[in-house]
């Protein structure tokens, strides 16, 4: 429970005054029973006994821990100074694991140790040394002042795991069986390879997070990886609520969240285990364990996504600490557009960065590790960027795959032009993040705006961007979001065009309409804290295409709402938390329980890494609207070989050409021929254009209209089924290859076609370039030769007509 300012814009209603509001969050409920709840090791019952004994028995046991705890040494609970001063404040302890034989086992926070039986072993963890457990390993702690929690204690556990078991029982990784009462907590891993965390109060009052209960997100930790998992308890000081908030993190993200009330405390002399739990079989966890962490207090959001820092962890400790890139490559690019990727590497004293090879123009930062550059090349680019600190280099080497642009402004990460006519996969030209939908969810292809756009029905339709990192944005992040959008419905509540309702923090954003019919540009942030825009007075479900533009500017703080290339409205907040996520972005709906989902249509749905400026989106609209061009029909057949296709246009103006192009997966376009405009007319203008040499299966083709000021716009997307086989093939060899001559072979391009033949580095330098002409049955079959100026390497050799680009990789050697 606490207070947050409210903008009284959730998905369900919407207006745009803000006060301040006290909420409790309680996304799962779930009814504790005395004995057993899914996810404990095992029921455990409590004799009955008179409730004037139990009070006793109470008194004595607290007035027994008390004494215990007041005869340890004093040094005992003093911070020392091996736990770094970087570290989290209220650190109780602090095992690092980088013991190089068998225990005990240090805590860095007070200078005590953890003793063990059948000792675990050394390994190499994330952070320098960890230890394996075998099944058979124990490890107890007798220090437990830090874990003696009241009905309302807060604390946080934190801990990095690698396994690979598959168990028939739970795993413990730490916890304690009270044998002087009912008392009972365990932080561990299920059969199923899930997270969870279970705890049970002395009078039996039990609650379970993550495992296998409804409503967690499921995300395996026995993959032989390493994941940070964190468990928090937000006490309350409230005498009549007793409402606690308890969450359960892995790498980075709430699995698992509840509130749940506690009577009793957790009060008990039993000592704390690791590794396994005493009771029964022992749940033994057989894997390895770095870095556990318990805290008096809870990590908040921010700090816990800080700890997890993308897989490089934030290590705290007295050591130094070998160097090791944990990050993914981004191995996509596109030409004339920035590429980014933040290279991440564990290691103490903290690693700097370098590149040791790169293609021009690329740079990294040496503090950040974050690479920059601006590919203006077509090609495959590799690339080795390495680590440093005082212990080790750790290396990491990709290749990007930079494909062509098609004409956008600076920073576009993101265009789902949603011109698809077949299948569940909705193609994002820039990154391999595509829409998917299930069978059932398929909004229906209609003519867009742009090309090709979809229809959703505001029942069951719906698209979800399953693992994009660009929405997971800081509370500093500049974007911009563009689509068009077109309906005539009056909804009874909100409707969603785009959004993202997380289900592992409080994040919600979303763009959409209000039953008023007015656009709706909603952020809060992973502290439900947020603002909301709307376009007061400016409806936009009246049947026509609308661009809607939603711009998040750091710089002035503001969230502002365009509307056909003009101000609609904008609201000034500073946000204090982020909105990362692995919850999937949606279109025409939210993943929340009404959906509410979109009824109408939507295309060319846009993010920019950057707040377009006024006159940017104004110019944007024009651009679109007025090269619009009703088309009555485009049709397409195959006869003969060949495929005729027609097209009526209406109310032609200021056309100049219809520009033919072709494709073999429907996402890239090559200009085939042209047919000149027949208008200015208000009549119906019949048009038509025989492609004589189709390809073959499955061929897409559409229209791009030009217009005499030099604007443009496509046509939707049609599919001709043909015959005749006319995909070509490139072969060089010998490949590898050293000095002398290599034998270029391509077949099945246009008879007697003019070509360029083409040879360039992998840091796109053109190396030579000359015009060759294939044959009378289209081939090409001539040789290159490789000269003394060619040093060691990989380089791209590019067959370029007005159909068709070919590219192959020549790798030549000493």
């Amino acid at each position: 429970m606490h207070d947050v300012w409210h903008c009284s814009c959730t998905v369900g209603c919407c207006n745009t005054s803000c006060h301040r509001i006290t909420i409790t969050r309680m996304r799962y409920i779930f009814t504790p029973t005395i004995i057993f709840v899914s996810g404990s090791l095992a029921p455990k019952q409590a004799p009955a006994q008179p409730f004037t004994f139990k009070l006793l028995q109470h008194f004595f046991l607290v007035l027994f821990v008390s004494i215990y705890v007041a005869a340890l040494p004093t040094n005992a609970f003093a911070r020392d100074v091996l736990a770094d001063n970087a570290c989290p404040t209220n650190l109780v302890h602090y095992f690092g694991f980088d013991e190089e034989a068998g225990g005990p086992y240090l805590d860095y926070t007070t200078n005590t140790t953890a003793g063990c039986t059948n000792c675990p072993t050394p390994t190499p963890g994330l952070f320098g040394g960890a230890q394996n457990f075998n099944g058979n390993s124990r490890v107890d702690f007798e220090q437990t002042r830090h874990f003696q929690w009241g009905p309302n204690s807060s604390f946080t556990i934190e801990v990095w795991v690698r396994t690979t078991e598959v168990s028939g029982t739970n795993q413990v990784l730490i916890g304690r069986d009270a044998k002087d009462s009912q008392a009972h907590w365990w932080l561990g891993i299920t059969p199923e390879g899930n997270a969870t965390f279970v705890i049970r109060d002395r009078t039996g009052n039990t609650m379970s997070l993550g495992g296998e209960n409804e409503g967690t997100i499921n995300r395996k930790i026995n993959d032989g990886n390493w994941h940070h998992l964190v468990v928090v308890r937000n006490g309350t000081t409230s005498t009549k609520e007793r409402h606690t908030l308890n969450k359960l993190y892995v790498d980075g993200m709430a699995i698992y969240s509840l509130e749940h009330p506690f009577g009793s405390d957790y009060l008990s002399a039993s000592p704390v285990n690791i590794g396994y739990l005493d009771l029964q079989t022992g749940y033994p966890y057989r894997g390895a364990i770095d870095e556990l962490m318990v805290y008096d207090r809870i990590l908040s959001e921010g700090e816990v996504r800080a700890r997890y820092n993308n897989g490089a962890g934030s290590y705290c400790g007295p050591n130094n600490v070998s160097t090791a890139i944990v990050s993914e490559p981004v191995t996509h690019g596109v030409a004339e557009q920035n590429y980014f990727y933040d290279v991440n590497a564990v290691g103490s004293p903290a690693p700097t960065y370098k590149l040791l090879a790169a293609p021009q123009g690329m740079n990294i930062n040496s503090s950040t590790g974050l690479i920059t550059w601006k590919p203006t090349t077509v090609g495959s680019y590799t690339v080795t960027v390495q680590a440093t600190n005082l212990v080790n280099a750790s290396e990491q080497k990709f290749t990007i795959e930079v494909k062509q642009g098609n004409g956008e402004i600076a920073e576009i990460i993101h265009h789902w032009m949603l011109h698809e006519i077949t299948g569940s996969r909705y193609r994002d030209y820039y990154t391999p993040h595509h829409a998917e939908a299930s069978d059932i969810a398929r909004p229906t292809p209609i003519t867009g705006v742009v090309s090709g756009g979809q229809r959703f029905d505001g029942q069951d339709d719906g698209l979800d961007v399953l693992e994009s990192p660009h929405f997971n944005w800081g509370a500093d992040a500049d974007f911009t979001i563009e689509l068009w959008m077109r309906t005539t419905v009056t909804p009874s509540g909100n409707q969603v065009l785009m959004g993202r309702s997380a289900k592992d923090s409080p994040v919600q954003w979303w763009l959409g309409l209000n039953p008023g019919g007015e656009a709706v540009f909603v952020m809060f942030d992973w502290n439900r804290r947020g603002t909301a825009v709307t376009s007061t007075g400016k409806r936009i479900n009246d049947g026509l295409w609308h661009q809607f533009v939603a711009v998040r500017s750091a710089g002035s703080n503001s969230s502002r709402l365009y509307i056909d290339g003009e101000l609609a409205g904008q609201q000034t907040y500073q946000f204090e938390g982020g909105f990362a996520s692995r919850s999937p972005v949606n279109l025409g709906y939210l993943n929340e329980a009404s959906g509410y989902r979109y009824q109408g249509d939507l295309d060319e749905v846009k993010l920019f890494g950057r707040p377009l400026t006024a006159v940017e989106i104004k110019e944007r609209y024009t651009n679109v609207y007025s090269a619009i061009t009703e088309l009555l029909s485009f049709e397409g057949s195959y006869a003969a070989g060949s495929v005729l296709l027609n097209w009526e246009s209406f109310n032609e103006v200021d056309v100049a050409d219809f520009e033919v192009q072709r494709s073999e997966d429907g996402e890239v376009f090559t200009s085939i021929g042209s047919v000149a405009a027949k208008g200015p007319s208000s009549d119906r203008l019949p048009y038509n254009y025989t492609d004589t040499s189709p390809l073959s299966g499955d061929i897409y083709y559409r229209l791009k209209i030009n217009k005499t000021s030099g604007r443009f716009t496509f046509s939707n997307i049609i599919l001709v089924r043909s015959g005749g086989f006319m995909a070509s093939t490139f072969l060089l060899f010998p490949n590898p290859t050293k000095r002398g001559d290599v034998q270029v072979e391509v077949t099945k391009f246009q008879v007697e076609e003019e070509v360029s033949f083409v040879i360039s580095d992998l840091a796109g330098k053109r190396i030579s370039q000359e015009q060759v002409k294939t044959d009378f049955n289209g081939n090409l079959n001539f040789k290159v030769t490789i000269t003394d100026h060619m040093r060691p390497g990989i380089y791209n050799l590019s067959v370029i007509s007005k159909t068709k680009i070919l590219s192959r990789k020549l790798v030549v050697v000493e």
